[in-house]
């Protein structure tokens, strides 16, 4: 996947046979969300209206760029993380030791197919941190509606990062173990969610009115 285009990436991803799936893509759209955050505070940068808040906007053009590479290794490494699953399925089972290694091989795959959604949530909790971040300083013009773009593809990947989570925790044996896994997933959408909400509230008054909410 790291020579792909564009459109070879979204020939594969709609390929039967493709690597790629639906984890992979909302990684590319996290990676999205990120540059479109950076396209906004570097247009933000050297206008003397945002002098004061020269510190923080080059923060959010490192920050954003290094989650936007953040995110596109998480596309690469979603599209390969069921592979050592099915690795796994296929072992020998003839004897009751290698049943167990089986049981044991299978369990731990399953357990790294899950991490790159897990980190997902993780990292798209930074993003929402970043658009808070530019919402507080008040912009103005049609960057705003690409921040409001941006939040919108947050949002999505919150919801397909616990799906992908959780379609790979029912796989596991022990309960606990799962239910962990689960309940953090959960817990970070139902965070990211609310703040996703805040932020699309705040971002509607400023495209209908044409003013940021006192509140902000």
């Amino acid at each position: 996947m790291n020579e792909l285009t564009i459109e070879g990436y979204l020939t594969e991803l709609g390929k039967k046979e493709g690597t790629p799936g639906g984890g992979s893509a909302a990684a590319y759209i996290a990676s999205m969300s990120a540059a479109l955050i950076r396209m906004v505070a570097d247009i933000q940068k050297d206008k003397k209206a945002y002098a004061d808040y020269s510190e923080e906007i080059t923060q959010a053009l490192e920050a954003s760029h290094a989650l936007r590479k953040a995110f596109e290794q998480l596309a690469k490494d979603d599209a390969v993380a069921f592979e050592p699953v099915l690795m796994a399925y296929k072992l020998p089972k003839g004897t009751d030791e290698e049943k167990e290694r089986r049981q044991e091989e299978v369990q731990k795959a399953i357990k790294g197919a899950a991490q790159p959604p897990l980190e997902m949530l993780e990292k798209s909790h930074d993003l929402i941190d970043l658009i808070e971040q530019l919402t507080r300083m008040k912009m103005k013009g049609t960057i705003v509606n690409d921040l409001m773009v941006a939040t919108l593809f947050v949002g999505t990947v919150l919801e397909t990062a616990v799906l992908n989570v959780t379609i790979n925790t029912k796989l596991l044996s022990d309960a606990n173990e799962r239910n962990a896994l689960e309940k953090k997933a959960i817990e970070r959408l139902s965070t990211g969610k609310q703040r996703i909400s805040q932020l699309r509230q705040t971002i509607e008054y400023f495209l209908e009115k044409n003013e940021w909410p006192e509140s902000i």
